[in-house]
């Protein structure tokens, strides 16, 4: 059953670059990645309702095996520790589930 990978993200006041920067190299593990369907990442366009959240991480992967895959992958890895974290205010807040 596949699984979607839903991660929101607060990133710090004057990172825009670096988002754009982290959007690139988190698309670009598409096509990398055994299990991998898709991967979409963006700023949201609400506040009011966004307690924060600046961004949103969507990944769709074939089942939860190839989640734990992604997540392990050194690619992935790397993109997290070095387009991600360094940027963000606080740690980033995930939930998968079945579809």
């Amino acid at each position: 059953m596949p699984v979607r990978h839903i991660v929101l993200l607060k990133f710090k006041e004057g990172t825009q670059e670096e988002a754009s920067r982290a959007k690139q190299n988190i698309e670009a593990l598409q096509g990398k990645i055994t299990g991998l369907v898709a991967v979409s990442f963006g700023p949201s366009f609400t506040t009011d309702r966004a307690k924060g959240y600046t961004h949103c991480l969507v990944v769709d992967v074939a089942d939860r095996d190839a989640l734990k895959v992604y997540l392990e992958h050194p690619d992935h890895v790397a993109v997290a520790q070095n387009d991600f974290k360094p940027f963000l205010q606080e740690p980033s807040l995930a939930v998968d589930y079945e579809f």
